[in-house]
């Protein structure tokens, strides 16, 4: 009985190890590739080094992993596993590593995290990309305005996605082409568009939990209309 419960609770901790939810501690392990367990070193939001890309709006996190001999032996491992991890706060919102160091076997990830957000409610995750190759993280509905231009982005797992274009009493909608390579889109523009649209198209791309769509609308005298709106995720 007592061998049966050791093992029960053996198999509980093991289980709870390699969650790729818990909250990112000190001494924290992961599952990734094949069961190659990833570790965390250390946490700290003083580090030396910050993402150039942060604004002021932001503080630094330094997240120290260290990581098997298979990945390091492995370029392309290694990047998709920069490319997957992810820091996610409690309402979903993820933050992308803005930059990584790597010595000694220890991968250094750097990331930018909005303040107000405490260390202790963020979980690394790996979010891996669905079969169409659009990340897990740009699906869902997003919704932005830009002036008196309001903009409502549907993403779904297969790289398709809906465009719902607002503005005062008008409002449209139609299907989009994803480019998951290029993060670029093209608009399905009816031929008796009523707007006298004849090609809409744009850019895609998500960082710290908002999508910005930035669009070009070509009309048949040849104005071209450019404006961005950043969406975030609604339910």
């Amino acid at each position: 009985m007592k061998k049966t419960l050791s093992l029960i609770l053996v198999l509980v901790l093991s289980l709870t190890l390699l969650s790729t939810a818990l909250a990112v501690t000190e001494g924290t392990m992961y599952g990734w590739y094949n069961d190659q367990v990833i570790k965390v070193k250390s946490v700290s939001t003083k580090p030396m080094f910050a993402p150039a890309n942060m604004t002021d709006d932001q503080y630094p996190i330094a997240i120290e992993l260290t990581v098997p001999d298979v990945i390091w032996e492995d370029e392309n491992l290694y990047h998709e596993l920069y490319g997957q991890a992810k820091l996610v706060d409690k309402n979903g919102v993820s933050y992308a590593p803005g930059a990584a160091t790597s010595k000694d076997q220890i991968l250094t990830l750097l990331f930018a995290v909005d303040k107000g957000i405490d260390v202790d409610e963020l979980s690394l995750q790996f979010i891996t990309e669905t079969a169409s190759g659009i990340l897990e993280e740009y699906i869902g509905k997003w919704a932005g305005t830009s002036g008196d231009i309001s903009l409502i982005f549907e993403i779904s797992a297969d790289s398709r996605a809906m465009f719902t274009f607002t503005q005062g009493n008008y409002t449209d909608a139609n299907d989009v082409a994803l480019s998951v390579e290029d993060g670029t889109f093209t608009v399905e523009v009816p031929e008796d568009d009523p707007l006298g649209s004849v090609a809409c198209g744009g850019t895609f791309s998500y960082q710290n939990g908002v999508l910005t769509v930035s669009i070009e609308n070509t009309f048949a005298n040849g104005r071209v209309f450019s404006y961005t709106v950043h969406c975030e995720r609604v339910e």
